[in-house]
């Protein structure tokens, strides 16, 4: 089949986020698809932009036939910027859908929720059948952040959604959680399939030399704790800080943040006027050179701001700390606390408990054995039930599936 894969944010190895839709994108190829991946040029480094001057541009990249549409977004854009560019990449991508030769399926990664909306159309003006990817729940995540205020608004996005949902020939879950939210959304009940994050242990590797990181900001004899990824307000790396705080006399301890978002600058200022001289803000890395500090790290943190429905996330850093054997601790409970629990590879506190949260990093620092113990387990599961050949084989049998009823 020819599959269309529309994710705003797609991103390679070299660049800085989540890679799920390249890795995904491969497997398709290798099952014997064709993948068009249709993105923007956010997380794309200038070498693998196609040339050219239009809005939308043509190329090839890592085996894939690549369509650019020449829509800008940041972190650091206002909320109205931001709908804007969702918006003018949905109304580009259905120019898309709408006149590409031949099209068998489309693939909409979410988030934003807008991308369905170009699949949405290809399925019912052209009668192209479509998969529809669910990573982060919209509107249910910007209405609980108080992003979206308006019950007139939330009714209208709530509505889209569904429909969206009701046309879907497969709708794909990040986990289980999402995919029971999924459906209670929808009142027409189509096939839903779980396909988790996965790990890339053959990038993310534990026996990657990390010492030059190490040497380079004085960390040598430290324990490690890391957070990688978004800095933004559902990360609740406050978290982060308020435990630097409470260890600001302990030597044994570092606390490294690298990443990007509208709430670095902040966290910043805050690390300044505390002194908190055992917190280290880092700019984003490309993700071979993130897999050596990942190597080097002791422990993984991972924080979300106080909001229940965060704890359906499904962020890739869990699965990158995993793969390179990292002891993960969340300062939040949900489906990742209960695979730490059952595999033993990290500890959780719950969510608004900054003291357990505390407790929990401080008893992994502390204890050598333990922190080695919870590092095989980690990069065990990673191997095993989370390798990426494995949990995209459900994704693949559905294609298959289709394809055959082509």
């Amino acid at each position: 089949m020819r599959i269309l894969y529309v994710h705003q944010y797609f991103c390679t190895r070299r660049g800085r986020t989540g890679t799920r839709s390249l890795e995904q994108a491969r497997a398709m190829r290798s099952a014997g698809h064709e993948v068009v991946m249709m993105t923007s040029p956010v997380q794309l480094l200038d070498e693998a932009m196609p040339a050219g001057r239009g809005r939308i541009r043509r190329g090839r990249l890592e085996g894939l036939d690549l369509v650019v549409l020449n829509v800008p977004y940041s972190q650091q854009m206002s909320y109205a910027r931001r709908v804007g560019s969702f918006l003018r990449f949905m109304l580009a991508a259905c120019w898309v859908v709408l006149t590409e030769p031949r099209i068998d399926l489309v693939y909409a990664t979410s988030t934003p929720l807008t991308v369905g909306i170009p699949a949405l159309a290809a399925k019912l003006l052209r009668g192209v059948p479509y998969f529809f990817e669910v990573r982060d729940l919209w509107p249910d995540i910007p209405v609980a952040l108080g992003i979206v205020r308006s019950r007139w608004l939330s009714a209208a996005l709530k509505a889209v959604e569904r429909l969206i949902y009701a046309h879907a020939r497969l709708i794909v879950a990040v986990n289980a959680g999402v995919a029971r939210a999924v459906g209670r959304s929808s009142r027409w009940r189509r096939p839903i399939i779980v396909v988790p994050n996965a790990c890339d242990t053959d990038l993310f590797d534990p026996s990657r030399d990390g010492s030059t990181f190490r040497r380079a900001h004085g960390l040598a004899g430290k324990v490690l704790c890391v957070h990688t990824g978004a800095m933004g307000p559902v990360n609740g790396l406050d978290a982060v800080l308020d435990l630097a705080a409470a260890t600001r006399g302990d030597e044994r301890l570092r606390y490294v943040l690298i990443g990007e978002g509208n709430q670095k600058e902040r966290l910043q200022r805050r690390v300044a006027d505390e002194r908190l001289d055992n917190v280290l803000i880092l700019d984003s890395v490309p993700k071979d050179e993130l897999a050596d500090v990942l190597a080097t790290a002791d422990i993984g943190l991972m924080t979300v701001a106080p909001i229940p429905i965060l704890e359906l996330n499904c962020a890739n850093k869990f699965f990158d700390y995993l793969a390179s054997g990292l002891p993960v601790v969340l300062n939040y409970g949900g489906w990742q606390a209960e695979v730490l629990a059952e595999h033993g590879c990290g500890l959780s506190a719950p969510q608004g408990d900054q003291a357990a949260f505390n407790a929990a990093v401080l008893r992994l620092a502390g204890d050598e054995a333990l922190r080695r113990r919870m590092a095989a387990n980690a990069r065990a599961l990673a191997e095993t039930a989370l390798n990426r050949r494995t949990v995209v084989r459900p994704l693949l049998e559905e294609l298959a599936r289709l394809g055959s009823a082509h």
